[in-house]
């Protein structure tokens, strides 16, 4: 694989890390009010599909070559998507649910 198309693999997998922290908090703010088991069957769903997407969208870049460093960058996106969130939390917001006694 020569260097333009690892960068470029750097590249989505950052970006597609930034996308997954959003989706994810998509996710979460829709299921929220939702009971247990359409929590984990919702949860489930999205994972499989964001993985399958992941992967079909390196198979478009690069072949579908997936090396653990193109891992690290794409969790390295989400953690960029995450210290965002905490620096603008206006436009992060989740509202979390008060346990009652």
């Amino acid at each position: 694989m020569n260097y333009k198309i690892q960068l470029l693999s750097f590249l989505v997998s950052f970006l597609f890390g930034i996308f997954f922290y959003f989706t994810s908090l998509l996710n979460h703010k829709m299921i929220a009010k939702q009971n247990s088991i359409l929590k984990y069957a919702t949860t489930l769903l999205y994972i499989v599909v964001i993985s399958l997407l992941y992967v079909l969208l390196m198979y478009k870049v690069n072949y579908g070559v997936i090396h653990i460093y193109f891992l690290i960058v794409l969790f390295l996106g989400f953690y960029c998507g995450w210290l965002y969130c905490q620096k603008f939390k206006k436009f992060c917001k989740v509202k979390k649910k008060k346990l009652k006694d």
